[in-house]
């Protein structure tokens, strides 16, 4: 998240726009200024952000629930069921079993060091990586282990299933095939995922990144370039030919099977997309940061 909003500074214009946004912001009780949120969506009546605290709009209304502890900041979601939702801030992590967030702790020696990403297959297949320091955390339902990879910061997790997961950093990309972690080499002059933001598939030979060649897509055999290059900070999709992409400047971008439409004016040039997650097509909602009230927005897409 921070790397997304350090990011995402560098790329702002100074105009204005998106009077016409189809985007309602949603009114979050206690959430406050200056803030960039998490966001994990499981149906029209259980819809969760973080950020200071945790937040679930069941429907009706946002309900604050606590987490363990003090100073916490959830930065990630990754949710398997309503009742089987991680939640990672930078040195801790937490589980979600329908009632109540309970911490789940590092291992002896193997403290979570500035978590940045979290893709889980179970509850007992669960990865974390990190920002600083190439650290991979895996849990298989009792303990964690770590490794190291050299992938500078991580910026993005996402798996077909436990033998095949993507990791991308700075300049890095890793695939996991249920044994171990690998290196992606792209070819000469061939584009690669590395340090993209934003990652979602369809199937194992149906995954698109968000790269430094903008949109990019697996096939299970090499990755290819798209004719969008903007950069994307979140993808989400509901099949192979109904994925969104958002980015900086109220840009998103819809792919229907066939190709990519790209929309701006959901934002003002002031407003930057951060997270978009959704249940159907009908219950989309996003994230985005106001640089002008230096305050996090809470946004649902009116279809």
């Amino acid at each position: 998240m921070m790397k997304c909003f350090a990011g995402i500074l560098l790329l702002m214009a100074a105009c204005g726009g998106g009077s016409s946004s189809p985007w309602v912001v949603q009114d979050v009780p206690g959430a406050g200024q200056g803030s960039t949120y998490a966001l994990w969506v499981f149906a029209d009546d259980d819809v969760w952000l973080g950020g200071k605290s945790a937040w679930n709009w069941d429907g009706a209304s946002w309900n604050e629930v606590a987490l363990p502890g003090d100073g916490t900041y959830i930065g990630h979601f990754f949710g398997l069921a309503p009742d089987d939702l991680w939640a990672a801030a930078s040195d801790r992590v937490f589980h979600w079993d329908g009632t109540a967030f309970t911490e789940v702790p590092a291992a002896e020696g193997l403290p979570f060091e500035a978590i940045t990403a979290v893709w889980a297959a179970s509850s007992s297949d669960v990865w974390l990586a990190n920002g600083d320091n190439s650290k991979v955390y895996h849990y298989d339902g009792t303990t964690w282990t770590r490794e190291t990879l050299q992938f500078g910061m991580a910026d993005a997790l996402w798996g077909s299933g436990p033998d095949d997961i993507w990791l991308t950093g700075d300049f890095d990309t890793y695939h996991y095939d249920g044994t171990a972690w690998s290196r992606y080499e792209a070819p000469d002059f061939g584009p690669a995922p590395d340090g993209a933001y934003a990652l979602w598939g369809a199937a194992a030979d149906d995954v698109w990144a968000s790269s430094f060649f903008g949109l990019v897509h697996w096939d299970g055999t090499a990755w290819t370039e798209t004719e969008l290059r903007g950069q994307y900070n979140s993808m989400w999709g509901f099949g192979p030919n109904d994925i969104y992409a958002v980015g900086n400047r109220g840009v998103m971008a819809h792919f229907d099977g066939s190709e990519w439409n790209e929309t701006d004016d959901h934002l003002t040039d002031r407003q930057n997309f951060t997270h978009v997650r959704g249940s159907s097509p009908d219950n989309l909602w996003a994230t985005a940061v106001d640089f002008d009230t230096l305050s996090g927005l809470v946004l649902r897409l009116d279809n």
